[in-house]
């Protein structure tokens, strides 16, 4: 076993990266104190000489810490510049493993060897993320599959990340003011979604049925008989990212018309099944040769209780058409505190945390927390993090038109005057 695996390392390595920098915030805190404040650029070199520390650390541990850069490096709102910077580098695929480390593991969760089980296994994988990597192969039957491997050690590692990073949060958010605590909880709760497979499993499938009446998605069709707590194999679904514009149109497809399908699939999914694909990432998003958009990686997906998809929606629906009132009084029944906010200023967060004003996911965790609702439900940032993916999405497909966001509100509508329609008719 790897010294960087083992848990007591990893949760000194940790301790040590955050607590090497303490002192050098506090100095630069007392000397405010003391009415001597330090410039910008003293702020600068320690801002600069602890993000090349949690750089070090990130690429030392790898594992969860990876996950914890691959947000703070889009998050601005939260992070000095020098932190943005240097961590930004983690958004691209992880480092990948070789396949032969992994091979033991993969074999013991298949409980068989690779060669009884599959015909070909591509040595190089097609990407690596942080928790897992995923390998294209086809099986003895002649299907092709594509395997995703969590790293045999992330299930163990990752309850010492999470409660360093707990522990560390109390330190930061003391010395620079914003409630990192915060920041810290919501990706505990990615991590727990993304390290259970079997949930993930079952969200495909869910997903599949949720969707089928819609006639252009594709869910990737699991091969049950060889997945387990460590392994998923599933469908190879060949097609082109949503993203590349140039690729769609040589291809054949209206980068405009695979918006308003998109919203479709989205609207469908959050406000009238109130189950969902929460992860909306370019890479997640394929546009296949007959024009389906194919979905990939479900370990985000989310359960929306009874009753959630019609305020919601009038929320959105009222945010969007510039109705400050009506979008508060939803914002309230959904469990926002409005106490006190003026209409206007609440009109702008939301249509900002909901595909409005040009926001990016870097925006959510400011907006959720320095803005004046500050009693936010736990079921909204995850879908406000979707719409916003969603926002890009359509800028990306159709620069200035806002499809996606125009096709929403005519999907919604129906939800505002239907009491049928929705999970608040249903039990999702």
């Amino acid at each position: 076993m790897s010294l960087r695996h083992l848990r007591p390392y990893r949760a000194f390595w940790i301790a040590g990266t955050v607590g090497r920098s303490v002192p050098a915030y506090l100095w630069l805190m007392v000397r405010g104190w003391l009415g001597r404040p330090a410039d910008d650029a003293a702020w600068q070199e320690v801002h600069e000489r602890a993000a090349a520390r949690v750089d070090r650390m990130v690429a030392h541990l790898g594992g969860i810490p990876v996950k914890f850069a691959q947000i703070a490096g889009a998050r601005g709102d939260l992070f000095p510049e020098p932190f943005v910077r240097r961590l930004r580098r983690y958004h691209d695929d992880a480092t990948p493993r070789p396949s032969a480390e992994l091979r033991p593991s993969l074999e013991e969760a298949l409980g068989e060897p690779l060669e009884t089980v599959f015909a070909t296994f591509d040595e190089v994988p097609l990407a690596a993320a942080s928790i897992a990597q995923v390998h294209r192969a086809r099986l003895r039957g002649g299907a092709d599959v594509v395997v995703k491997i969590q790293y045999p050690e992330i299930s163990r590692i990752a309850p010492v990340d999470l409660s360093s990073a707990r522990a560390m949060s109390h330190v930061v958010s003391w010395l620079s003011g914003s409630d990192f605590r915060g920041f810290v909880r919501e990706i505990t709760r990615f991590v727990a979604l993304e390290l259970d497979f079997p949930r993930e499993a079952d969200s495909m499938e869910r997903a599949a049925r949720e969707t089928r009446a819609l006639g252009f998605v594709r869910v990737p069709r699991l091969h049950r008989e060889r997945c387990g707590p460590r392994v998923l194999v599933m469908e190879y679904l060949d097609g082109i990212p949503i993203t590349r514009v140039e690729a769609l149109r040589r291809a054949g497809h209206d980068p405009l018309d695979l918006a308003r399908r998109v919203a479709r699939l989205y609207a469908t999914m959050i406000f009238e099944r109130g189950f969902f694909h929460g992860d909306p990432h370019p890479g997640n998003l394929l546009v296949l040769p007959d024009g389906a958009i194919g979905l990939l990686d479900f370990g985000l997906c989310k359960e929306l209780p009874p009753g959630f998809a019609r305020v919601a929606a009038r929320m959105v629906v009222s945010g969007m058409s510039g109705d400050g009132e009506g979008a508060l009084a939803a914002a309230a029944e959904l469990g926002f505190d409005v106490t006190g906010v003026d209409p206007a200023a609440g009109l702008g967060i939301l249509g900002a945390l909901f595909g409005g004003g040009g926001a990016r996911v870097a925006d959510v965790p400011g907006l959720l927390l320095g803005n004046p609702l500050r009693s936010v439900p736990p079921d909204i940032a995850l879908v406000a993090r979707t719409l916003i993916l969603l926002n890009g999405l359509s800028h990306t497909l159709a620069p200035g038109q806002h499809p996606i966001q125009a096709e929403l509100i005519r999907c919604l509508a129906p939800l505002l005057v239907s009491p049928g329609a929705g999970p608040a008719a249903r039990s999702a």
